[in-house]
């Protein structure tokens, strides 16, 4: 069992539900539910079959579980392989299809969505409001959303304030901003910069800025290297 894992989810679940809590529960049952069925899929039927019978040995089965139910099935091993307890399994299951079915339409209008990525812990320490407010998990987010499998990129400001609230491109905010149950409304600069500054102070990652207007950011570097590569290329530019 992992002693930290990654969760993934979709952007636009940033702007899924009415509130905070809402909205950080449904992404937490959607990440487990979603790589529990990919690691659940990578089993051989008797291995299936094994996992299942342990777990009711160890008497480990939630209540309202259906080992026929293939959901069912991944998301009791996708908790067991992250380490997470399940607390109101059903209700759980429930957020998940509730968060996957508007994660469908929101694609539906606007096509495949970015990806992010995030340490399972940090989701959990915004959840239960210990050391991480939500507003830098939304601009975490959205920063590494950003990054996403590159060693370093350019982000602006504007891109930063748009994907904090769950959308990738300005045209999508502007179509579905009047739309969000939670009536929420991007940062104004000067919070923005402040929150900026404070995960870049705790280290969630590096950023430079060339020529007093670009900056670039990275997750994968530290200060040094980053304007290191960025003096590269430049240079080379």
């Amino acid at each position: 069992m992992a002693t930290d894992t990654y969760f993934q989810f979709p952007l636009c679940a940033l702007s899924f539900g009415q509130t905070i809590e809402q909205k950080l529960d449904a992404i937490i049952d959607y990440s487990l539910t979603t790589a529990g069925m990919k690691l659940w899929c990578k089993l051989t039927q008797e291995q299936q079959h094994q996992f299942i019978a342990e777990q009711l040995h160890l008497q480990n089965i939630p209540k309202g579980f259906n080992q026929d139910n293939p959901l069912h099935c991944a998301t009791l091993y996708g908790s067991h392989i992250i380490g997470i307890n399940l607390n109101g399994f059903l209700s759980g299951i429930e957020r998940h299809l509730n968060l996957q079915r508007y994660i469908r339409e929101f694609e539906s209008r606007h096509g495949r969505d970015v990806q992010v990525r995030i340490r399972k812990s940090w989701l959990f320490k915004v959840r239960d409001r210990r050391g991480i407010t939500h507003r830098e998990f939304a601009v975490l987010c959205a920063i590494y959303s950003a990054i996403g499998d590159k060693d370093l990129t350019i982000i602006t400001l504007d891109r930063i304030q748009r994907c904090a609230l769950g959308y990738r491109k300005a045209a999508i905010m502007k179509a579905e901003l009047s739309r969000r149950l939670d009536r929420a409304k991007p940062l104004t600069e000067h919070p923005l910069r402040d929150t900026i500054a404070r995960l870049h102070h705790n280290k969630f990652f590096a950023r430079s800025t060339f020529g007093l207007r670009i900056t670039y950011y990275s997750i994968r570097l530290n200060g040094e290297e980053l304007r290191k590569k960025i003096l590269e290329l430049r240079t080379y530019a």
